[in-house]
């Protein structure tokens, strides 16, 4: 029998971008300088995993805050962090209403491919404003996000995925241009009995959308980037390493 399961469970199964803590410890050397704040900042890290990139962002000397759905992530983000001796704190947080009062932090960074998961662009409006709320005035929000021209320039319409759980799910993967949507059925390869399937729709933007999004929320773009040496957003770039200002 076959479950089909609705778009919020990808969240739950653990479906976001982390690489591995060589590489995250690489690409944060980059990131942070993004920040232009200094050793001590206040910084929110929304969608933060298992924390390997909020980890690194603490050995700097930033004060993080990570923020997460899924309980096994914050397990792991917390059991490392001690075992490293950091004061990096987590907790489970629904993007939308963020625990924390108003301009609480000095910025923010957010790294991953969670965000336009809902497929729904006005819930990325409200996701981006409501970290424009705790943002303090002139403080940076730097986004690491997927970058539509590149995914489209790399396009596959079957590819695999290994959940966090160990299963490996069969994705079949459809492009709307006319909305920006990635529609992506999930299904499990390997199980018999009891499968999974669902479907997941990914907003993906332009730069040009992206930056108009964040001037609607309350942010001003400062620059954009195509990879973590600071190179060119062109097609190719899979990824755009976004800088903003809170206005």
């Amino acid at each position: 029998m076959e479950t089909v399961l609705d778009r919020q469970a990808v969240f739950k199964l653990g479906y976001h971008w982390v690489g591995d803590e060589e590489e995250s410890a690489e690409q944060i050397e980059f990131v942070r300088r993004l920040l232009y704040l200094p050793v001590g900042s206040k910084i929110l890290m929304p969608f933060c995993g298992p924390g390997w990139y909020a980890h690194e962002l603490s050995m700097w000397g930033f004060q993080v805050v990570g923020t997460e759905v899924v309980p096994s992530f914050l397990q792991e983000a917390r059991h490392r962090g001690q075992r490293l001796g950091l004061s990096t704190f987590f907790l489970q947080a629904e993007p939308l209403n963020l625990p924390f009062r108003d301009e609480r932090f000095d910025g923010a960074m957010l790294v991953g491919n969670r965000f336009g998961m809902t497929g729904d662009e006005l819930t990325d409006f409200e996701f981006l404003r409501e970290l424009a709320r705790v943002i303090k005035p002139q403080g940076r929000l730097v986004a690491v996000l997927p970058h539509r021209d590149g995914l489209l320039n790399s396009f596959q319409e079957r590819d695999w995925e290994t959940m966090v759980d160990g299963s490996r799910m069969l994705i079949t993967r459809k492009w709307d241009a006319m909305t920006g949507q990635m529609w992506e059925e999930w299904r499990d390869a390997e199980a018999e009995k009891n499968s999974r399937l669902f479907i997941v729709i990914h907003r993906v933007y332009t730069m040009t959308e992206l930056g108009q999004l964040l001037s609607k929320s309350g942010f001003s773009l400062a620059n954009a980037f195509g990879n973590f040496m600071g190179g060119e957003l062109t097609y190719k770039s899979r990824w755009m390493i976004v800088q903003s200002v809170k206005a």
